[in-house]
């Protein structure tokens, strides 16, 4: 029977590892190497495709937006006239347009009722009351220069209430309260202060002819028949514009919600919707 294996105590109680000599036990293996964090991957170039993006072993990833093959975001569509009944639903209805003049020729015809009060002979009415002849010359009835100087400041207005409010705005009140508006025939967009200002001026010089030559002579009354050839060129015309709109360049289309409104102003860098 063998002896055991010698083991020196070791001095001063220190303790020393065992001699793998003695023990029969092998070293330790040394320390693996600390495992090293990945590259950076590179990025993605013309030649080199982006990084897969899903689970190795899982369904692809969805494309969207912002991702390969992702639908582009698509813009919302800009309102246009025809909108929905295609371009030929822009112009403005004849009755529409009808309307509405009646009720601007209204409110103007309240504005003339004072001149006319204030031109007419109030004594020479109480005068054929009471004497009982009738006044057989209507003229006499009216003191002329007042009624001139009325029927003018009348026409100032008009002339005013008309061109200000379509180069403004592109409507008047009575187009406002038929949904129509004023525009360029050309473009659809609003109109200029001189196509206003012709437009206007050409209805005003066909009324002060047919006036003056009434004047003159009866039979010139036949010249009122310009003014309605005016009006009813929109009855049997394809953009239903008048000869006014056709000399200025203009037409009347539907204001309608889905329409834009080329007066509008544009929106300051503060307002909603602005970018």
């Amino acid at each position: 029977m063998s002896e055991p294996p010698h083991t020196p105590r070791p001095p001063d109680g220190e303790w020393q590892a065992p001699d793998p000599r003695v023990t029969g036990r092998d070293t330790p293996a040394q320390e693996a190497p600390a495992p090293q964090a990945p590259a950076a991957e590179a990025p993605a170039s013309p030649e080199r495709p982006p990084p897969y993006q899903g689970s190795y072993g899982g369904p692809p990833p969805a494309a969207g937006y912002g991702r390969p093959g992702g639908p582009l975001p698509m813009a919302p569509p800009l309102p246009g006239y025809g909108v929905p009944g295609g371009p030929q639903d822009a112009v403005a209805g004849r009755p529409a347009r009808l309307g509405a003049a009646i009720l601007d020729s209204v409110l103007l015809s309240i504005a003339a009722v004072p001149a006319a009060l204030f031109s007419i002979r109030w004594d020479k009415m109480e005068e054929s009351v009471s004497s009982g002849e009738p006044i057989t010359d209507p003229l006499e009835l009216y003191d002329i220069p007042r009624l001139l100087t009325g029927y003018l400041i009348v026409f100032v207005l008009g002339f005013a209430y008309f061109t200000v409010l379509h180069a403004k705005w592109g409507q008047t009140l009575g187009k406002k309260a038929f949904g129509i508006r004023l525009v360029k025939a050309a473009d659809y967009s609003a109109v200029t202060w001189g196509q206003a200002i012709a437009r206007q001026a050409f209805v005003y010089a066909i009324t002060i002819v047919t006036v003056v030559l009434n004047f003159l002579t009866p039979a010139a009354g036949i010249l009122g028949l310009v003014g309605l050839i005016d009006n009813a060129w929109i009855l049997w015309d394809e953009r239903r514009q008048s000869l006014h709109d056709k000399v200025a360049k203009t037409m009347v289309v539907k204001a309608t919600p889905w329409t834009p409104n080329p007066y509008a102003p544009a929106p300051g860098p503060g307002d909603p919707g602005k970018f």
